[in-house]
């Protein structure tokens, strides 16, 4: 089973390639966002390095958020387009997940949301205890955990060490394709996967500016 895996959800975008639950390359970017001009090129070029056409991929996996809006929207374009023209199904990974399985213990990962908000969930070793929820800075710095990871623990890390003085901030990697893929292989072990491209929906947790300014009219 060969995995084509990205997270375009966040600052850190990354796209890898997986067989299994093995990492055979990874292309990091520290460039901000994904757009659309730099994900393809970057799938492509991956897929040279390791002697792969898009062909000989099986599955492909990728954040669906919570995240960028911009940046999800991208990636699941291209999940569409790709998915329908290779007639290969879908993984569908929520980021905050993937940048869970990072860390053990009891931790809070936050997706900075912007407007005072952040993108989160609590993990215990990796499995999700928590639903995803945008929380107010106050809410998402208070959590009762070990360890906290993401760029919203990067961005409020003095906010936490005067709220949370015991708790660590990860040092741990912010790119995430490679755990991406690797829960990409899980879904598909379970047969929770899509097959139709038409059927990947986004997890925004909020609503766009561009739907707030539409709504507001």
């Amino acid at each position: 089973m060969k995995i084509l895996a990205w997270d375009t959800s966040t600052p850190y975008p990354s796209v890898a390639v997986l067989e299994d639950r093995k990492l055979l390359g990874e292309i990091n970017l520290s460039i901000g966002l994904f757009h659309s001009s730099h994900l393809l090129p970057s799938v492509d070029y991956l897929l040279r390095l390791l002697s792969l056409a898009k062909e000989d991929i099986n599955l492909i996996a990728a954040t669906i958020g919570p995240g960028s809006f911009t940046g999800i929207r991208v990636g699941l374009s291209t999940v569409k387009a790709l998915c329908f023209s290779l007639k290969i199904p879908f993984a569908p990974v929520i980021s905050l997940d993937a940048l869970g399985l990072k860390e053990k213990g009891k931790t809070a990962v936050g997706i900075d949301a912007k407007k005072g908000e952040v993108f989160s969930a609590v993990y215990l070793n990796g499995k999700r205890e928590t639903q995803p929820a945008s929380l107010s800075v106050e809410e998402f710095v208070s959590l009762p955990v070990e360890v906290f990871i993401g760029d919203g623990a990067l961005r409020f890390r003095e906010l936490i060490k005067s709220k949370n003085p015991g708790a660590k901030i990860s040092e741990r990697s912010l790119f995430s394709a490679a755990e991406v893929g690797v829960l990409g292989f899980e879904l598909w072990k379970r047969g929770q996967v899509v097959e139709e491209p038409r059927k990947i929906y986004p997890l925004y947790l909020r609503a766009s500016d561009a739907e707030i300014k539409k709504w507001g009219k």
